[in-house]
């Protein structure tokens, strides 16, 4: 865009052009072609309530970033005014993950490799306020747009009542077209020369590659974990709070880190289990495979203690 173009534009408008074909790719009607992803089978009813879950989860983390950095920025004199308590998105989405997955649903909610990739990008661009301002933008104007027809297919699909969906209730607005405007308004008038303003712009578009990256992730495993995230997160709570020794040793022996000094079960699915390991300053992903794949709950727990007894003879009792 020339100099002169983008004087002539508002800033919303640009943001919004500039944006436009990401936000078209994320639309499931856009590819009519292309196997049917997570929004598709939302919308056509076949998205089990399992990966409906995991999705939720998996914006738990990002939520989480942004609100972060919001709570920080308050004050700023440039992210302050994007800054809305009645956006908020986060406890509402803990509020849905407890019911869906049971008050142990933090053990079994663990960042995708494509959403730690988008977490670690929103702290890193928050560090200035126009960053936040271009993640917030993205996530929250989302949210009152096409997020709305998200909230109703869930409620139609799976029969909520309030929690479950309740991360698409914006009780707090009462006219989203009316706060979008003023939202926007606000975008008119930042306060950021020319340059700045195209580094936000690019951020929303940064923004929206590492949102569709996280769909891209969990389109690529819709039904494939036999076991419902309710049922990961309860044993994997048993086996962090438990029986945490017995997790270490597992990562120690199976999962070839004998140098651990903690460790914690992440998740688990029909062909393994994953763990995260406490190493040195780090925490290092791990996954190890079952004997064979699994199917029911009750198939767990002997893989468990199979995984158990093997790491101990192998470090030697």
């Amino acid at each position: 865009m020339s100099a002169d173009t983008a004087a002539a534009t508002s800033f919303s408008a640009r943001i919004r052009e500039a944006s436009w074909s990401r936000h078209q790719g994320l639309d499931p009607s856009a590819e009519a072609t292309r196997e049917p992803g997570l929004f598709d089978r939302l919308f056509d009813g076949t998205l089990s309530v399992d990966d409906y879950t995991r999705w939720h989860a998996q914006q738990f983390f990002v939520y989480e970033a942004i609100e972060a950095a919001g709570d920080r920025l308050a004050d700023d004199p440039v992210a302050g005014p994007f800054v809305f308590a009645e956006l908020a998105r986060r406890h509402s989405i803990e509020a849905d993950l407890r019911f869906l997955m049971g008050p142990k649903w933090r053990s079994g909610a663990e960042p995708l490799p494509s959403t730690r990739a988008y977490v670690d990008r929103i702290t890193e661009a928050a560090a200035e306020p126009a960053g936040y301002v271009a993640h917030a933008y993205t996530r929250y104007l989302g949210d009152l747009s096409g997020g709305q027809a998200f909230g109703k297919a869930a409620r139609r699909n799976y029969g909520f009542d309030g929690e479950g969906a309740s991360f698409y209730d914006f009780t707090g607005i009462g006219s989203p077209k009316a706060f979008k405007a003023e939202y926007r308004s606000r975008l008119d008038a930042i306060d950021l020369d020319e340059d700045a303003k195209a580094r936000l712009v690019d951020e929303v578009l940064l923004a929206y590659d590492h949102n569709g990256a996280v769909l891209s992730e969990l389109g690529a495993n819709l039904g494939r974990n036999p076991f419902a995230p309710k049922v990961v997160a309860a044993i994997c709570h048993h086996m962090n709070h438990d029986h945490a020794a017995d997790t270490l040793v597992i990562c120690r022996g199976a999962g070839g880190r004998p140098e651990a000094h903690a460790a914690r079960m992440t998740g688990f699915d029909g062909d393994g289990a994953d763990f995260a390991a406490s190493v040195g300053d780090e925490e290092v992903p791990l996954r190890v495979d079952w004997a064979r794949p699994l199917t029911e709950r009750a198939e767990v727990r002997p893989e468990i203690v199979r995984l158990f007894t093997e790491s101990k003879e192998q470090l030697g009792g």
